[in-house]
């Protein structure tokens, strides 16, 4: 109905950009949420077996990409309408925001897939007489794992949400002017160390031969995403980290540096007496005296040397 809408020139523009489109946009989504939350419940057994295994492909992955497209079109609505662009908003509150609210989204799907195969499988007795007792414990385990992941991805969220301003990281001019919080960082890399050291082990644990997440469901996809956000985001507090103390490094160098300039076309560099080779793209012969150098690689020099000679600043969100 609304393509034929909108193929029709008469009706277009009692449709396009109105609070009836979004309103039926907010339906769609929460239809297909509520699709989503019905055909894969292992209770039901219409998408997903009491196992917690995909038992008919079609409905499973056609709910999970119609609630995609539903969530797409709210946030064109939003951007093209409204003027309110989600992706640049996230990522105006920290390179690693995006990764931490996706974070929350995966620790739910994982507390609450595992929840629904724990009752599925472990709230009433099998046919045989028994519970399968490595099963229920794996089960109950996926809970505190998803528990404990959307914990800290909130916590680091809503730090952000706080304490950061929007355009207060290095993206532009109001965030060069503004200090890095260090505190948040500090917190991003505790929390990342944490819970990939403890997601190592609940990946194995979960999708082991054994384990609730073992046939293909929310819980395998689900785990193996939260597993690969929380690598990703303490390798980028690693690079950061590592980043940080390689200029921190290079300014203790630098602070006893002099420039000298004969005809502005040659610089001589000294570090307490003696030469020394900024990395900053100054040539030098073997006997690390600097050579001639071109007008380009000067005026880069000016540039950067006042950068350089500063025992302060930052690489990312650390301040140094």
């Amino acid at each position: 109905v609304m393509i034929i809408l909108q193929m029709m020139s008469n009706s277009r523009h009692l449709l396009l950009g109105t609070k009836l489109e979004v309103g039926l946009i907010l339906a769609l989504v929460g239809f297909t949420c509520a699709a989503v939350g019905t055909s894969t419940n292992p209770a039901t057994g219409m998408a997903i077996n009491a196992s917690g295994g995909i038992s008919f492909g079609n409905l499973y992955y056609s709910t999970w990409a119609s609630f995609g497209c539903g969530v797409a079109l709210l946030l064109s609505f939003l951007r093209t309408e409204r003027g309110v662009d989600v992706s640049s908003e996230l990522e105006s509150r920290g390179k690693r925001f995006r990764l931490w609210v996706i974070l929350v989204v995966t620790s739910l799907v994982v507390m609450g897939s595992s929840a629904s195969t724990y009752d599925a499988k472990c709230g009433s007795k099998d046919l045989d007489g028994f519970r399968p007792p490595k099963y229920c414990r794996r089960a109950a385990f996926g809970v505190s794992a998803g528990f404990i992941g959307c914990v800290f991805s909130l916590a680091v969220v809503a730090m952000r949400l706080g304490w950061t301003k929007r355009g207060e990281t290095n993206g532009g001019e109001e965030g060069k002017s503004q200090r890095p919080n260090n505190i948040i960082f500090v917190v991003e890399c505790i929390s990342s160390l944490v819970l990939l050291c403890f997601y190592c082990f609940a990946v194995a644990y979960l999708t082991g031969e054994e384990g609730p997440g073992a046939p293909l469901g929310n819980l395998y996809y689900s785990t193996w995403i939260t597993f690969g956000l929380i690598f990703f985001m303490a390798a980028s507090c690693f690079e950061e980290y590592q980043a940080a103390k390689l200029v921190y490094a290079r300014n203790q160098q630098g602070s006893g540096s002099g420039v000298s300039e004969g005809d502005g076309r040659s610089v001589t560099l000294s570090s307490h007496g003696r030469p020394f080779d900024l990395p900053i793209g100054l040539p030098v012969n073997e006997n690390h005296v600097p050579v001639e150098t071109n007008y380009q690689n000067l005026n880069r020099f000016r540039q950067m040397a006042p950068l350089i000679g500063n025992r302060s600043g930052s690489v990312g969100e650390v301040q140094i």
